[in-house]
């Protein structure tokens, strides 16, 4: 008969802390037996009080008199398993609700790791991934049929159900791979060393699937990170929020309740901070927070109480609910359940091919001289209302323009109705310059953020006038942005900017999605 297992790989450094985490949550050490090599200790939760039934009160009317409120009650229990000789190796085994208490404890991504050794790519039925571009977050995929390699440039893979490429190993049955595996497999759970054996000898072979996902940074580096975000936060950078689902082990579990939030921090000192956040949650409030309470030194000391009268409360680590890209030496990490991750190569290898395949055309230089001259002709000329002088993008717009006979838009604003009653409308800059149904952003700058910014511009421009939210009466066939570096840049994926090219590729999906050619050009600026 087969049992199905649930299978994570603890942290050896936080077993102590699981081990509380279990006591508290009201787990009871039961028997501790011995057999391969490995102490096996059950915990169960002997008294479960039982969880409310929300909607008791809501439908009371229609119960008999003499029935008494119900409780959900929950039995759930975790088997830790840790070998003799080398006691770092520490798996366990969750039964029930455990997985929601075990995650600050593991090896995230576990999973994942061990389906690159051992998996059949051409047998995925479900896969749910995290994305990098776009206006999409989540998703989760079930397929009849998957193509191997079939993966979109943005996207990092999180959780698949599929089978094991070797069957006489592991069986014939649908595996799942996330921050944990579960498997269905005919042993008791005293032979349980024997599939630890497996999972063992599988990270020895080669990797046998590529799969676009998230790899840990180390410790020291995750430090480092932390002072960091902490400082972006202060500054109003980065976003929070809460995902509509997530990943707990193998669970896609998803969220059906709406949360008033309060803010919480220990300050250096061990003083307690709070604040109300009422029912949303921006990175306004985080950030004015965190200015008005200097003392506070540790991100990992800052987190969220969540309530709702149905639900009850529960904590998270801030970490665990900011989107917050973070560089570091020459390279770009991003939070994942409250720690730091890198791309992959597989990854960045679907990001750069996506890339190529938009036209890249090497222009005309900026000459700083040759703007310099301009400059001091337009202030010796200068006209009433004349605020283009200063700007490098003015000059060059104008001349492309006066050279090429292309359309001038620079500056061309149109109002946008405001979608509240009595708000003022707001302007929105088509683009900069327009030739042959082609609609072309221009930005100089050295700065990274910068460029992104005019890379959400052309977005908001194209989806505007898309929806005919924008009166252009012009044909428009292909969307372009123009870039002008001050490196020696020949295609777009020289720029080290791994924010820049997936905003890059963000842009190229929208475009793309409207029927229009996207284009880029690239110039250098000579200093």
């Amino acid at each position: 008969m087969a049992n199905t297992y649930n299978i994570y790989k603890v942290k050896s450094a936080k077993l102590d802390q699981l081990k509380e985490k279990l006591k508290s949550v009201g787990l009871v050490e039961q028997k501790t037996l011995e057999k391969d090599g490995y102490l096996k200790t059950f915990y169960f939760s002997e008294k479960v009080e039982g969880n409310e039934v929300w909607w008791w009160k809501t439908y009371r009317d229609f119960f008999n008199e003499n029935i008494e409120e119900p409780k959900n009650i929950f039995n759930f229990a975790v088997l830790i398993c840790q070998n003799n000789v080398d006691p770092e190796k520490i798996f366990a085994v969750s039964l029930g609700k455990s997985h929601f208490y075990l995650s600050k404890f593991i090896q995230l991504d576990f999973g994942i790791d061990l389906a690159l050794h051992m998996a059949d790519e051409s047998s995925i039925l479900l896969k749910k991934s995290r994305y990098f571009t776009g206006t999409k977050r989540q998703e989760v995929s079930s397929y009849q049929q998957f193509q191997v390699n079939n993966y979109e440039a943005g996207e990092s893979v999180d959780h698949i159900k599929l089978k094991a490429a070797d069957k006489t190993v592991w069986g014939s049955r649908n595996i799942i791979f996330a921050d944990s595996i579960q498997m269905d497999m005919d042993k008791q759970p005293m032979h349980l060393p024997e599939i630890f054996k497996i999972i063992e000898s599988s990270f020895n072979d080669d990797q046998i699937i590529h799969l676009p996902k998230l790899e840990s940074a180390n410790v020291d580096v995750s430090n480092d990170l932390d002072h960091q975000a902490l400082t972006h936060l202060r500054d109003g950078e980065g976003s929070v929020g809460v995902d509509q689902f997530h990943v707990s082990g193998v669970s896609i579990c998803f969220s059906f309740h709406d949360y008033d939030y309060v803010i919480k921090a220990k300050s250096g000192e061990g003083k307690l901070l709070s604040q109300q956040l009422g029912n949303t949650m921006d990175i306004e409030a985080v950030s004015r927070f965190l200015v008005e309470n200097p003392e506070i030194d540790d991100i990992n000391n800052v987190s969220v109480q969540f309530k709702n009268e149905d639900a009850g409360r529960f904590t998270k680590n801030l970490k665990e609910l900011l989107d917050m890209p973070v560089v570091w030496g020459e390279q770009q990490y991003f939070l994942k359940n409250g720690e730091w991750f890198f791309f992959n190569q597989v990854f960045m290898d679907y990001l750069k091919r996506s890339l190529s395949g938009i036209d890249v055309i090497l222009e005309e230089q900026l000459i700083e001289t040759e703007f310099a001259a301009w400059q001091e002709n337009k202030r010796a000329n200068r006209k009433a209302g004349d605020d283009k002088v200063d700007y490098r993008e003015a000059y060059f717009n104008q001349k492309i323009c006066s050279e090429r006979g292309y359309t001038l838009l620079d500056r061309e604003l149109t109002a946008i109705r405001s979608l509240e009653k009595k708000k003022r409308n707001y302007q929105v800059e088509i683009a900069d310059i327009y030739h042959k149904g082609e609609i072309i952003s221009v930005k100089i700058s050295k700065k990274k953020q910068e460029l992104i910014y005019n890379i959400e511009q052309s977005k908001d421009s194209i989806t505007l006038i898309k929806n005919n939210q924008i009166k252009f009466s012009k044909k428009l066939t292909s969307a372009a942005i123009w870039f002008v570096f001050e490196e020696d840049i020949k295609t777009i994926t020289d720029v080290n900017s791994i924010q820049f090219l997936l905003a890059v590729e963000a842009w190229k999906k929208l475009v793309v999605g409207y029927a229009l050619k996207p284009k880029i050009y690239i110039s250098r600026h000579i200093r």
